[in-house]
């Protein structure tokens, strides 16, 4: 294969509940994710035996990388790739940028190599890069437990976003650092087709940057906005384009999106 391209989905924590921290460092948590439709590209070409990466937006320790090199040695593959990676999706604001890449390049290169490798074996792989990673290999809106890497598929309507992305960027690591003295609690768990939403880092964030409060107050009048992940990013959740068109234009510069039932990679692993 001489080249792929690949898109690579952003993802809302609908819920998002940290339940205590585990001995190996790491938190149980119980969260409700689904998929957009803002999107990171990738292109994967064919190299001699280095990986190589080309950047929109260089960043420091590229998790791409990481997951081009795991993939390469577990299958003890021998050729290169020249990855190229353009940004769409912002960085630290709650969305799985990041992750989402990571999936994106070990269901890339799975495809591009044509390695034999299972769905399980990329889902292995995708833990070790971070807990959000998995739940991009799985694909589908998913109800998550564990580190993130415990998924069952949730049924979930298509739904309309419009997302604020303040100025705000929020290290994962240290939003859950803020949090680590918290008592293990009893994770909201879906009833039927309904779920009491909460995030545990939406409290914290409103109370540490009084901007992004500022952004929950105004937004109210047009919806009820919502911390995706550990933030920056705060969403509103529409049923119908109309309702979200019309809220934006209240509000200009919000993004407006939609969610995504399945995601593009799931074609190459399915």
């Amino acid at each position: 294969m001489e080249e792929l391209r690949l898109k690579a989905p952003a993802k809302i924590n609908l819920h998002l509940q940290v339940l205590n921290k585990r001995q190996d460092g790491f938190h149980n948590i119980s969260s409700l994710f689904t998929l957009i439709d803002l999107c990171d590209t990738l292109s994967f070409k064919k190299n001699k035996k280095d990986i190589e990466l080309i950047e929109s937006v260089p960043f420091e320790n590229n998790i791409v990388l990481k997951a081009a090199n795991l993939i390469k040695e577990y299958c003890s593959v021998e050729e290169g790739v020249r990855i190229e990676l353009n940004k769409n999706i912002p960085d630290q604001k709650g969305l799985g940028g990041g992750s989402s890449d990571a999936a994106s390049t070990l269901i890339g290169l799975k495809k591009f190599w044509g390695l034999d490798i299972s769905k399980k074996e990329l889902l292995d792989l995708a833990l070790q890069l971070g807990s959000d990673v998995p739940f991009f290999v799985f694909g589908k809106t998913a109800w998550a437990e564990g580190r993130g890497e415990i998924l069952k598929e949730f049924d979930y309507k298509d739904r309309f976003f419009l997302l604020a992305l303040p100025e705000i960027k929020i290290s994962t690591k240290y939003a859950f650092n803020e949090l680590s003295k918290l008592k293990e609690v009893t994770p909201n768990r879906p009833r039927s087709k309904t779920v009491e939403y909460y995030n545990s880092f939406e409290g914290w964030l409103r109370a540490t940057k009084p901007e992004a409060d500022n952004i929950f107050k105004e937004l109210e009048s047009v919806g009820v906005p919502r911390l995706s992940g550990t933030g920056s990013a705060i969403f509103m959740e529409y049923e119908n384009l109309n309702e979200a068109k019309l809220a934006k234009k209240r509000f200009p510069e919000l993004v407006l999106t939609k969610s995504l039932e399945r995601s593009p990679l799931m074609q190459i692993i399915e």
